[in-house]
């Protein structure tokens, strides 16, 4: 990933978040210590919202693969 992409990526994400994630997530994210380790959860934490949003600030950042 370039850091063009970075950028894009974290735009989207940030618009993503602020515009569609619940009150919940955005709880659950900080209770995780915030997005880096939310971004990041152990693989036993299936959080379909945040896998979601994630996707929509992928693809909207032109990065996600839907092939």
């Amino acid at each position: 990933m370039t850091f063009e992409e970075a950028q894009r990526l974290a735009r989207a994400l940030r618009d993503e978040l602020w515009s569609g994630a619940t009150d919940d997530l955005l709880a659950r994210l900080s209770d995780r210590g915030g997005m880096r380790a939310g971004l990041n959860p152990p693989d036993e934490i299936d959080d379909e919202e945040l896998v979601d949003i994630v996707w929509r600030a992928a693809s909207r950042a032109g990065l996600a693969d839907t092939a």
